[in-house]
């Protein structure tokens, strides 16, 4: 969510700054020939690292990128600063993420008075924006929240020394620390989105799972397990797990069923009864929709011959 910073309050964003590197930061930009040599690398051209770094306490740091000809993540671990772009002015604290595009102007400067401590890395590459797609999702914003995470700083240092190294082989692999930095943040942020939202898909997924035996009905989920209206229960898990609640429930039941199949004897009407199927004809046409194979040809298929 965008946090706006009242107008008096923010640090003009005028120009860039000449910031020196303190003692205790780091900075590696890597040379730019190496990029050229390895910008289509099948191992790495998708999503290469330019250059990373840590900057602690960074008071004065300040920045202002009219067209950059690369992408931008910035990872604030303490203070806080503000940041622009397309005319929306954030504020930026400790968790925060910031996400400038290639060729998109935008400024960004530590709060005077409080300077943040910042991770950052400018990166390339022809699925760079794909990346930037998956740790945004549906988000209208180039700032997110992701909290504090060890696991974000251990990522980004494992980057950060080995993309020190200016070798070819080293580069591949620092892009690939890259993808799984950038993978990592992305599910983060989901499972972000997901303490910070109004249903607790985690409460609901394990009461449908300890009623798998049982035939529910939507009102029966919802009253159970959120004080939201249908329409919103709907909407809301929908947008969190990318299914519909009872779509899950039958996926639920479908991968129990194949448990069933796999390690018992029990024929086809037994296994549907032990999920809540009445009719075994309904329940077969219900696995082969999900497994795209009907229950017997599942168990043939997977029996030793």
């Amino acid at each position: 969510m965008l946090r706006h910073q009242p107008k008096d309050d923010v640090t003009p964003l005028a120009e860039t700054s000449h910031w020196p590197l303190t003692i205790d930061g780091r900075r590696v930009v890597i040379p730019h020939p190496l990029i050229v040599s390895l910008s289509n690398h099948p191992l790495c051209g998708d999503c290469l690292p330019h250059g990373v770094g840590y900057y602690p306490m960074a008071a004065g740091h300040h920045m202002y990128r009219r067209a950059p000809k690369d992408h931008l993540a910035i990872y604030c671990v303490a203070g806080s600063g503000t940041a622009e772009q397309n005319g929306r002015q954030v504020s930026v604290g400790a968790g925060d993420i910031l996400l400038f595009r290639r060729a998109v102007a935008h400024r960004y400067c530590a709060n005077p008075h409080d300077p943040w401590s910042i991770y950052w890395v400018h990166l390339g590459g022809h699925q760079a924006d794909a990346y930037f797609d998956a740790v945004l999702g549906d988000a209208d914003t180039f700032l997110i929240g992701v909290g504090r995470h060890s696991r974000i700083l251990e990522e980004w240092e494992l980057l950060l020394t080995t993309a020190t190294r200016f070798r070819a082989p080293h580069l591949i692999h620092a892009a690939n620390r890259l993808k799984s930095l950038l993978s990592l943040l992305a599910l983060l942020r989901h499972q972000y989105r997901e303490r910070h939202a109004p249903l607790d898909v985690a409460q609901v997924d394990a009461w449908l799972q300890a009623r798998i035996h049982q035939r529910i009905e939507l009102a029966q989920l919802v009253e159970a397990t959120s004080a939201l209206s249908q329409f919103q229960f709907i909407r809301e898990y929908k947008r969190l797990t990318g299914q519909a609640p009872m779509q899950a429930f039958q996926h639920l039941k479908i991968s129990r069923a194949c448990y069933l199949l796999d390690v018992t004897d029990l024929n086809i009407a037994q296994v549907a009864n032990r999920l809540g199927y009445e009719d075994p004809y309904y329940f077969s046409r219900q696995f082969k929709k999900v497994m795209g194979v009907a229950p017997r040809d599942y168990r043939l298929e997977r029996s030793p011959h």
